[in-house]
C-alpha cells in the first residue's frame, strides 16, 4: 500500500489491525517499565521533579514514534498513511475551534460528574501544572501536553486504530469504539466519560477532513486551556 490519492486520504481499507497496534502499545510499555517511567513522578512539588517528569514525557514519545516508525516501515507504509497529509487551512480553523469547544464541555461535564462521583485524584500533567514555579517550566509542560502528548495519542488512537475500527464495523461504530478505546487507556474512571465524549469528536475530526493534524490542533488547544486554567486558579 503506498500513499492514499488525494480525493482519498483517509485508508478505508488499512493493512495492518488493531491488535499490531495493541502489540505495538506492550513492546513500548515492556520497554518502560524496567525503567521505571510506568510509575507515578515523584516530587512534583520540585524543579527537579518535574524536569524528570518532562524527560520521561518526551521519551516516552520517541518510543512510540520509533516503534510505529519501524512497523510501518517494514509494512512500506509511511506516516502519510496515519493521515499525517497536508490539510486545507479551514480544517486547522476546524480544529482549533472544536479544540475550544471540547475544553468547555468536557470541563463542564467532569465538573458536573464530580458532584455524584466525587473528585478524582489530580493527573500526573495537572500536578506539575499546579506546582510550577518558573515560567519556563511551565512553558517546558505546555510544549509537552500541547503539542507533544497529542501528536502521539492522535497517532495512535485516531491515525492507527480508527482505520480498521471503521473498516470492520463501519464508520458509526468505528467513532464510538475509538472513542471508547481512548476513554479506557486513560484509566480513569471518574473522567471516563468525559474522556469517550472527547475521543468522539476527535475522531469526528480526523474522519471529516481526512487528516489527523486538525485533530492533534484540537486535542492540544484543548489540553493548553487545561493547563492555562490549572495555572491560573492554582
Amino acid at each position: 500500500m503506498g500513499k492514499n490519492n488525494d480525493r482519498h486520504l483517509l485508508p478505508r481499507k488499512p493493512v495492518w489491525n488493531i491488535w499490531q497496534g495493541l502489540f505495538l502499545v506492550a513492546v513500548v510499555t515492556l520497554i518502560e517499565w524496567p525503567l521505571g517511567w510506568l510509575k507515578t513522578p515523584a516530587h512534583l512539588d520540585s524543579a527537579s521533579g518535574i524536569l524528570n517528569f518532562i524527560t520521561i514525557g518526551l521519551g516516552d514519545a520517541l518510543l512510540y514514534f520509533t516503534a510505529f516508525g519501524i512497523f510501518l516501515r517494514s509494512m512500506r507504509l509511511t506516516f502519510h498513511d496515519l493521515g499525517f497529509t497536508k490539510p486545507r487551512k479551514q480544517h486547522l480553523a476546524l480544529g482549533l475551534a472544536f479544540g475550544f469547544l471540547l475544553y468547555l464541555a468536557v470541563g463542564y461535564l467532569g465538573n458536573y460528574l464530580t458532584r455524584f462521583l466525587g473528585t478524582p485524584a489530580p493527573q500526573s500533567f495537572a500536578t506539575a501544572v499546579t506546582n510550577v514555579n518558573t515560567l519556563w517550566e511551565f512553558g517546558l509542560l505546555l510544549f509537552l501536553g500541547g503539542i507533544v502528548a497529542p501528536l502521539k495519542e492522535e497517532m495512535f488512537f485516531r491515525g492507527f486504530m480508527y482505520p480498521p475500527l471503521r473498516h470492520s464495523f463501519g464508520k458509526g461504530k468505528g467513532l464510538l469504539l475509538t472513542g471508547l478505546l481512548f476513554a479506557v487507556l486513560h484509566l480513569d474512571v471518574v473522567r471516563f466519560l468525559p474522556l469517550f465524549l472527547g475521543g468522539i469528536v476527535l475522531t469526528w475530526l480526523y474522519e471529516r477532513t481526512e487528516s489527523i493534524w486538525p485533530s492533534i490542533i484540537a486535542h492540544g488547544t484543548w489540553n493548553i486551556l487545561m493547563a492555562l486554567a490549572l495555572w491560573t486558579l492554582r
